[in-house]
């Protein structure tokens, strides 16, 4: 699914109404109507009777407002609208939409009358739910009163609240805006998603965010939406491996991981857990040969290989043979969580990786002895699936993580390479892939941020590498997916207890809702 920036939202609109191919009336009426259609879906009782409090400013998100109001007036619910303009000041598509209601006799009141301030604040201590139609995107300078009293009121009244677009106060971009945001549980983004909405703090302030489809013209959506992507339920459930119902076990891949050391011995367990999970009809976990023991007792249900080690308890030069046995078995590798940084570990893992023509996802130690040298590791005979936080891909790049972070998206794209999917781990989760395009994974929690949390994920692709060799980027897509969904779940019963080894536990919850057999939604 495209993502895109505000300016480029505005964009789309505007070549679409200029354009003649859908009237701005038109749109509006899709977007309130699709807004009223979430409403409904999420609400857990009929909506005859419930209260719910539209706020609407004087642009086109207010008209949007007035469209909902009018669609849940006649579906029976008790609807009070206010309204931010002072002197009815309406956008002219707006003021058609209003025009439309007034016949419905709708209650309706200024914000700015006497006493406006105090009813709105009854009407929020009494409502069921709270439409914020205030300001959609592009907001650039801090929201003042009167704006700024109502999205006080509405962050401070402890009513459910669904924004119309973006929150108000937010501008929908990777800048968030200037000043204070309502805070939704709950967005209805009207037609593409916006960045602002998955990257904090603006991700705070959306909630659970729903694409309302109001059919841009796809010729107006290829010419500007860009090479931003979202990685959501529906574009990761398009991504499942097909399995053979009849295949046995060596038909639904085969996977050697390589992790670990005497400092780091949890480390293959976590990767392990995440392969486990992963759908793989094999695993395979390699270890110094004194791991042996944690990882048979861990998981009986996985191969346990001794590699040999050096008195620190790494990787010693003399495991490459036993390495390259191993990797002639299997359909996909995946090398580094926790193997440390000795010498002679990373000359190995440099000599082998050189070498090995079999996809593999490298993470953390195994990312290491290419510090510096990304061309040589994009240079590797094999598909590679990299999985560095900031700090490692920097070293990567030989730049700073502070110059990285001021323009991640150049610096992403700069890193493209052939047979190389980059992904990049934080919050949220950005994938770099060899086709051109950016994606932005949706989901995940704050709760995430544990050591060792990559290292499931690692596991969790390579199980997933090694039932598609062949697309590493849609690998690293649903993984990447399925890896913040458990999070997600796992936080709502753990939060801040949360640990790494509980998102392995999660992934069978993730699974479920990537098939839609437990969709876990806002309601109100």
């Amino acid at each position: 699914m495209r993502l895109v920036s505000s300016a480029q939202m505005r964009r789309i609109d505007r070549l679409t109404i200029e354009g003649g191919l859908v009237p701005g009336p038109e749109l509006m009426e899709r977007a309130g109507r699709g807004v009223f259609g979430v409403i409904r879906r999420r609400s857990r009782l009929p909506l005859a009777g419930r209260r719910v409090l539209v706020v609407c400013g004087k642009g086109n998100n207010g008209g949007d407002g007035f469209v909902i109001a009018r669609h849940l007036i006649q579906a029976g619910a008790q609807v009070t609208i206010t309204v931010l303009a002072a002197d009815l000041d309406l956008a002219a598509d707006a003021k058609g939409a209003l025009h439309q209601l007034i016949p419905l006799h709708p209650t309706l009141r200024k914000f700015s009358d006497p006493g406006g301030p105090a009813a709105f604040a009854s009407e929020l201590a009494v409502c069921d739910l709270v439409v914020d139609a205030l300001f959609g995107t592009g907001v650039q300078t801090p929201l003042r009163e009167p704006a700024l009293g109502a999205v006080r009121a509405i962050n401070s009244c402890g009513r459910p609240v669904l924004a119309v677009d973006v929150p108000s106060g937010l501008s929908g971009d990777l800048d968030p805006g200037p000043g204070e945001t309502v805070r939704a549980q709950l967005t209805a983004t009207i037609g593409l998603p916006k960045l602002g909405l998955y990257y904090y703090p603006g991700r705070a302030a959306a909630g659970e965010v729903e694409v309302v489809d109001i059919g841009f013209p796809e010729s107006v959506l290829a010419a500007e939406s860009g090479r931003r992507r979202l990685v959501d339920r529906a574009v990761a459930a398009r991504l499942v491996p097909a399995q053979d119902p009849a295949g046995h076990k060596y038909r639904r891949g085969a996977l050697l991981i390589v992790a670990g050391s005497r400092r780091y011995g949890g480390a293959p367990l976590l990767v392990a857990g995440g392969a486990l999970r992963g759908g793989v009809g094999m695993v395979t976990v390699a270890v110094p040969a004194s791991l042996v023991p944690l990882v048979q007792v861990k998981w009986p249900s996985a191969i346990a290989i001794a590699l040999a080690e050096d008195g620190d308890g790494r990787l010693a030069a003399s495991a490459l043979p036993v390495l390259r046995e191993a990797a002639s078995r299997v359909q996909a590798v995946a090398i580094g969580p926790g193997l440390d940084r000795g010498e002679e570990t990373q000359r190995l893992l440099r000599e082998w990786l050189g070498e090995l023509a079999l996809p593999a996802v490298l993470d953390a130690d195994g990312l290491m002895p290419f510090a510096g040298d990304y061309a040589a590791l994009a240079a590797q005979p094999g598909p590679r699936l990299l999985t560095p936080h900031s700090g490692e891909l920097a070293a990567l790049l030989g730049t700073s993580a502070a110059a990285l972070d001021a323009d991640r998206e150049a610096q992403l794209i700069a890193a493209q390479r052939p047979g190389v999917v980059l992904l990049h781990k934080g919050a949220p989760s950005e994938i770099s892939g060899p086709d051109g395009r950016l994606y932005t994974v949706a989901g995940g929690d704050p709760a995430m941020a544990r050591g060792g949390t990559g290292d499931v994920l690692t596991g969790l692709l390579g199980a997933l590498l090694a039932q598609m060799p062949e697309r590493p980027l849609d690998a690293a897509r649903l993984g990447a997916w399925l890896h913040a969904e458990a999070g997600r779940l796992a936080a709502q019963r753990l939060g801040r207890a949360l640990c790494a080894g509980d998102l392995s536990d999660w992934l069978p919850e993730a699974w479920r809702e990537l098939r839609g057999e437990a969709r876990d939604l806002w309601q109100w």
